[in-house]
C-alpha cells in the first residue's frame, strides 16, 4: 500500500506572511518547538483567539521544515521580493503534503506544458478519485473536510500567482534567479509550477 497522505491542509491557505514571521523566529531562536511557542505567546501572528494561534502556527511550521536552511533565509531576508516568499512557501506546502505536489505536478503543470487553460474544481475531484484507489485515507474524509481541502488548494494557488481567481486561468510561473538557483538543489521542485524544464 502507498505511504498514506497527510490531510491537515485545512487552514491558512499559503500562509506566506506567517511564513515570513515563523521562519524569522526560527532562524534566531534555531528550534521549531521553541519558535512556534514564541510566535503563539506574543501572538505575532495577529490571531484573535489562542487556540487559532496554536493552530496555524503549528500548520506553518510544519511547511516550513520542508525548506532547506537556504531558503528559510531567503524567505525571512526583508529584501525577498513577496513574490519570491510566495513561491517559496508554494514549494513548501508541496513538499510537506505529498497530495499537494502531486496535484501540483501531474494537473496544474501537465495542464500548461499541454495547452489547457485551466484547472477547475472538477480536475481536482477526479485527480483525488484517481488517487483514492491507492489511498483509502482519501475515501475517509468527509464530506465538509474533503471540500475544506479543495478550497484551500486553490486558495494557496490564486495567492502564489499560479492562477488567477477569475476564471481559475493559469499563469505561467517566471521564477527568479534566486528561486531557480535553490530549487536546482532538489529539481523536482520545478514540478510545482506550470513551467517547463528549467533552462529551456
Amino acid at each position: 500500500m502507498a505511504e498514506r497522505y497527510r490531510l491537515s491542509f485545512t487552514v491558512g491557505g499559503l500562509l506566506a506572511s506567517q511564513g515570513v514571521v515563523v521562519a524569522r523566529v526560527f532562524l534566531e531562536q534555531g528550534d521549531w518547538s521553541v519558535a512556534r511557542r514564541i510566535v503563539t505567546d506574543d501572538n505575532l501572528l495577529g490571531v484573535r483567539t489562542l487556540a487559532a494561534g496554536k493552530r496555524i502556527a503549528g500548520e506553518t511550521v510544519k511547511r516550513l521544515s520542508a525548506l532547506s536552511e537556504d531558503e528559510l533565509r531567503y524567505l525571512a531576508d526583508e529584501g525577498t521580493p513577496s513574490g519570491d516568499q510566495a513561491a517559496l512557501m508554494w514549494v513548501a506546502m508541496c513538499r510537506h503534503y505529498t497530495l499537494v505536489g502531486e496535484f501540483a505536478n501531474e494537473v496544474l503543470r501537465d495542464h500548461y506544458l499541454m495547452g489547457i487553460p485551466t484547472v477547475t474544481y472538477v480536475d481536482y475531484d477526479r485527480f483525488v478519485l484517481k488517487k483514492a484507489m491507492w489511498h483509502p485515507e482519501l475515501e475517509g474524509l468527509s464530506e465538509s473536510t474533503a471540500k475544506k481541502l479543495r478550497q484551500n488548494v486553490f486558495h494557496a494557488m490564486f495567492e502564489a500567482g499560479l492562477l488567477e481567481q477569475r476564471g481559475n486561468l493559469i499563469v505561467p510561473s517566471l521564477l527568479s534567479p534566486e528561486i531557480a538557483d535553490m530549487l536546482r538543489d532538489r529539481p523536482e521542485s520545478f514540478g510545482f509550477f506550470p513551467m517547463g524544464e528549467p533552462g529551456l
